[in-house]
């Protein structure tokens, strides 16, 4: 498969002499046509559909890196219309990977707002040879890592700034069709990711990208950064990685920061679809909870469930192959070992709300939320009949929020006694869960669950400026249960049970079981 762009560009000869090296490099198999030029009150545009979508404006026109009528370009030009914002990148990042769908593996364009003076009508105001330094470097800007298992290395980046707008995709070596087939099919993925990151609030579409072929495709790395249009000026940036045992989000804005870490290299103790859904039902509640408790933004949580849901979606076929189709870990796991188990992979998440100073009279008081959860399993052992497995479920949540003394009405406070009437809450919370199992000689030697559970509240009621209370209420929580009896071969009440109805009845006890091993809730019952 070619890696030379097969993009039809201007072959004039009056025209050749102008065009850069990398023009020449890129698109040396050019044919000759001709490029319509758009009167001087509207935008250069490259083809006739881009000019149909070009703004018809006294805006200056358009200089280009290298001449040509390719889709991306034509893209470019009708997209540029729409600002320095991420807008201008509708539509682009598939169709610059629907390229390699054509053989198209090398490709660069930038397209610049010429300067003041330059007529749209001269070759000067079309293509100057526009330099490429915008590439990596733009206002707002996405980037798209893709390494195939052979080993080829595919990016893809997307710039924007004021008054210029630029794409470049390259890969590393030759791809073959199952690869360039693979690439292709995420280009409906990265775009969803860029509508996603360029609404208000942002959406983190990451599902798409997450259901890439693994057996063509080795990792997948995106990068992202949008400008927002706040006071003073912030951005929003996104870091997402992908592969056969993990995934990771990182994600900052105006409202907060969030970062979910998935670990899927201990596939033994991943469980089955049932088991995952009931699972991630029960930390959808937990999130719920903390939320409500810590008074978090909406939006934001909304952000983190979604995250932390999209990020744990089935990777266990995926982690098979990071082994040549062996299931990675020590042993297959027991039945009774499993119920032991959330049957998620190992996780690291925290959401973190923006603090705002909303007491002028007390900066000290800020509102903010902080939740943090995790889960790390062991598998340890000399052999199957020798094993061990233990679980750590962990969470703590730390918020501080404003409320006004009478429910309902709005709290306004600003540095005038009369508005000083609310009540100033503290949260800190912490809970865990540790689920052991051991085996000695094929026999259970050890079956424990440990949770606890700590909750503090702190009030401060402010009347007239003035402190009338200061309540701290605290409470705390343990568990321990022993159920080595329980997940015994023998239990009491079985002797009139055929083998059918026992086996039933182990299945119910064994999936009641896991449903007590989540977290005790952050927020208590």
């Amino acid at each position: 498969m070619t890696s030379i762009s097969p993009i039809a560009s201007w072959n004039a000869g009056t025209l050749r002499g102008t065009a850069t090296a990398t023009a020449t490099a890129i698109a040396s198999r050019e044919e000759t046509t001709s490029l319509p030029v758009t009167t001087s009150s509207s935008i250069v545009a490259l083809g006739a559909a881009a000019a149909q979508g070009a703004t018809q404006t006294a805006a200056a026109p358009l200089q280009w890196e290298r001449a040509s009528r390719d889709q991306v370009s034509e893209l470019m030009a009708k997209n540029f219309s729409a600002g320095s914002g991420a807008g201008r990148f509708s539509g682009l990042g598939a169709a610059l990977l629907d390229q390699l769908k054509g053989g198209v593996t090398q490709l660069s364009q930038t397209a610049q707002r010429a300067p003041n003076g330059t007529q749209a009508a001269t070759y000067a105001g079309i293509a100057t040879g526009v330099s490429g330094a915008l590439h990596g470097m733009g206002d707002d800007k996405f980037s798209l890592g893709i390494t195939t298992r052979s080993g080829v290395e595919v990016k893809l980046s997307l710039d924007s700034d004021g008054d210029a707008l630029a794409v470049q995709m390259t890969a590393s070596g030759e791809l073959t069709e199952d690869e360039t087939r693979a690439l292709g099919q995420l280009s409906k993925a990265f775009q969803e990711a860029i509508d996603g990151m360029a609404q208000d609030p942002p959406q983190l579409r990451l599902a798409g990208l997450m259901q890439f072929d693994a057996k063509q495709l080795a990792s997948i790395d995106l990068r992202a950064q949008v400008g927002l249009d706040t006071q003073p000026p912030s951005v929003q940036t996104l870091s997402f990685q992908a592969d056969a045992t993990q995934r990771k989000v990182a994600f900052s804005g105006a409202a907060g920061s969030l970062d979910v870490k998935v670990d899927a290299s201990q596939a033994a103790s991943l469980g089955g679809p049932e088991q995952q859904a009931r699972a991630l039902k029960s930390y959808m509640s937990q999130f719920d909870q903390a939320a409500t408790r810590g008074h978090a933004d909406g939006a934001l949580m909304g952000l983190f469930k979604d995250t932390f849901s999209a990020l744990h979606s089935p990777v266990g076929e995926a982690a098979k192959l990071s082994t040549s189709g062996a299931t990675p870990g020590k042993w297959a796991l027991a039945a009774q070992d499993r119920a032991m188990l959330t049957g998620l992979a190992d996780f690291s998440a925290s959401v973190s709300q923006t603090p705002k100073m909303e007491n002028p009279m007390r900066l000290s008081e800020q509102d903010a939320f902080n939740y943090e959860v995790g889960q790390r399993t062991s598998l340890a052992g000399r052999s199957y009949d020798d094993r061990s497995i233990s679980q750590q479920q962990t969470a703590s949540l730390s918020a501080s929020f404003h409320m006004p003394l009478v429910a309902g009405t709005s709290l306004r406070l600003t540095s005038a006694a009369e508005s000083q009437n609310y009540t100033y809450h503290q949260i800190e919370d912490t809970a865990s869960s540790l689920a052991s199992i051991a085996y000695q000689g094929g026999k259970l030697s050890k079956a424990s669950l440990e949770q606890s559970s700590s909750q503090s509240t702190r009030v401060q009621r402010y009347e007239m400026g003035k402190l009338k209370s200061d309540l701290t209420t605290p409470s705390q929580h343990a568990l321990m249960r022993d159920l080595v009896a329980a997940l015994g071969p023998y239990q009491a009440g079985q002797a009139q049970l055929n083998q059918e109805q026992k086996a039933q009845q182990r299945t119910q006890m064994l999936s009641a079981l896991n449903d007590d091993v989540f977290l005790t809730a952050t927020a208590g019952k």
